[in-house]
């Protein structure tokens, strides 16, 4: 079995992304469409055989639309220095040999592009680990105490407390339709478009929190 080039992974997923905006740009440039082709797709009229099966792509391609800004997300804080570095180490699946260090030196990648490249991302519980290592403290805790904006006070879990599970069973249905014929599970279509919802939600929110955070971080 060949050897994996992540250099190469990752240079050319760098290359299939807009070189300008910021990784929320990036993520709406996507989201758009596909939303929209999923409300289209969802008018039709339900006799259509094919309808059903491809509003299953809606939920697998928005569950790849959260995973692109996670990682994305992961990159620009690594990549913001301290006190994120110090923390790098405590992503203890992550490893180093001559050829990424090489890469590194010569500024090919970023410690961020690298790390945010390796992590899997195929739940909640995998985002929350990882910007949890990154904030040193529980993510998810952390997002639900958040106020929903500075002229309201309400916090995050109280008004979207369902949310986060909604996002959850979105991770599972696209594990299920990607990687599963699943020929006699039945699609929730008259839930997804809420799970979607979910799912903005999240990705909102956790952009406002970052930028917050990110703002008020010295960078090198």
């Amino acid at each position: 079995m060949a050897k994996r080039n992540y250099v190469e992974e990752i240079l050319q997923k760098k290359s299939r992304n807009h070189k300008n905006g910021s990784r929320n740009d990036i993520f709406l440039r996507r989201v758009h469409p596909l939303v929209e082709g999923f409300r289209q797709i969802r008018a039709l009229d339900k006799s259509i055989k094919w309808r059903e099966e491809w509003l299953k792509y809606g939920a697998i391609g928005y569950v790849a639309c959260v995973e692109g800004y996670i990682r994305l997300l992961i990159a620009d804080v690594i990549n913001q220095g301290q006190p994120y570095l110090d923390r790098v180490s405590n992503f203890k699946e992550i490893k180093f040999n001559a050829e990424i260090v090489v890469a590194l030196q010569k500024k090919e990648i970023t410690l961020g592009d690298y790390i945010s490249h390796l992590l899997p991302i195929n739940n909640l519980s995998d985002i929350n680990s990882h910007l949890t290592i990154l904030l040193d403290t529980d993510y998810i805790k952390f997002y639900k105490q958040q106020s929903l904006s500075d002229s309201d006070n309400r916090l995050i879990g109280e008004v979207f407390g369902k949310d986060l599970g909604q996002l959850e069973k979105l991770f599972k249905l696209r594990h299920m339709h990607a990687h599963e014929l699943a020929t006699r599970e039945k699609f929730p279509v008259g839930e997804i478009e809420e799970y979607i919802g979910s799912a903005a939600v999240f990705v909102t929110f956790t952009e406002e929190i970052f930028e917050r955070i990110l703002s008020n971080s010295p960078s090198e």
